[in-house]
């Protein structure tokens, strides 16, 4: 009778938390929604051109082989922003001096120090505040490393950000 008593609060743990599991995933899941729906709201044109392109890539896995660069350069040629409609908005080198956080806008592209993986030099499209106090953003990113695999978005922190560039309105 124990055996059998034990087994179902075991099992009845299992469950509970499989299911606080996958609501927390399905909130994360919304919150990110309600995120990008928010920037996209909120963003100049171009920036929220940018964010559309870059979220129907990502919904439909699309694949650009190649760098972080590579990705970030197709989202923005798709978005009608070639290279010759792009403005610099900041300019320095990976050691600094850094742009000041308050200037970047939905839809940038962001160089930066990528504290998430062995301070190596980074870029991605920011898209909104997680936290600004901490600086963390929520960004679309590109693994790079020329690997098959699809954009996704990524929380970065964006303490060391030396290049900025934007769609030309």
């Amino acid at each position: 009778m124990n055996k059998i008593f034990m087994i179902l609060v075991l099992l009845t743990s299992l469950i509970s938390c499989a299911s606080a599991s996958r609501n927390s995933d399905q909130d994360k899941i919304d919150n990110e929604s309600e995120m990008l729906d928010r920037a996209e709201a909120n963003a100049t044109p171009g920036g929220r051109k940018i964010l559309e392109v870059s979220r129907s890539m990502i919904a439909d896995q699309d694949v650009v082989v190649g760098g972080c660069w590579d990705y970030i350069n197709a989202v923005y040629d798709r978005a009608g922003y070639p290279s010759n409609q792009r403005v610099t908005i900041y300019k320095s080198k990976f050691e600094g001096p850094y742009a000041k956080t308050e200037t970047f806008e939905a839809g940038d592209w962001l160089y930066f120090v990528n504290h998430s993986y062995r301070d190596i030099e980074h870029s991605a499209i920011f898209v909104a505040w997680i936290n600004e106090a901490k600086k963390e953003a929520l960004m679309v990113n590109y693994i790079g490393g020329k690997k098959k695999k699809p954009g996704s978005y990524k929380r970065f922190i964006l303490d060391n950000v030396y290049n900025v560039f934007r769609s030309r309105e």
